[in-house]
C-alpha cells in the first residue's frame, strides 16, 4: 500500500522486468543494442559473471583504469539515488567511478 500524496512507483525498464526470463547474455545484448546503434565503431567488451554485483563489480575494477556504473533520477527527491551497490563501489573501488544518471 502506498501512503497518500507518496509518488507512484517508477515502472523498471522493459529489459528489466523481464531479465529474470532470458539468460543473463541475452539480456546483455538487448541492454547494449540502443548505446551500440547510437555509437557505432565502439569497441565493447562483454563478460557475464555469477554471483552478488557488489563483488563482481569490485573485482572487474581491480583491472580498470574507470568502472561507470548508472544511477536512477528520481523525480520525487532532487540529485541522483544511490543504491547500497553503487555506494559500496564509490567507497571501496581501486580505481575511479563515474556515475551516469539514466536517460
Amino acid at each position: 500500500p502506498r501512503l497518500a500524496g507518496a509518488p507512484a512507483p517508477e515502472v523498471p525498464p522493459w529489459y528489466a522486468m523481464e531479465a529474470h526470463r532470458r539468460p543473463p547474455a541475452q539480456v546483455l545484448e538487448d541492454a547494449l543494442r540502443g548505446p551500440l546503434e547510437r555509437y557505432p565503431g565502439q569497441e565493447v567488451s562483454r563478460l557475464v559473471v555469477d554471483g552478488p554485483a557488489r563483488r563482481a563489480l569490485l573485482e572487474a575494477a581491480a583491472q580498470a583504469d574507470l568502472l561507470v556504473v548508472g544511477a536512477h533520477r528520481r523525480t520525487s527527491l532532487p540529485g541522483l539515488q544511490l543504491g547500497l551497490i553503487n555506494h559500496a563501489l564509490l567507497h571501496h573501488a581501486p580505481c575511479p567511478v563515474a556515475v551516469v544518471p539514466q536517460e
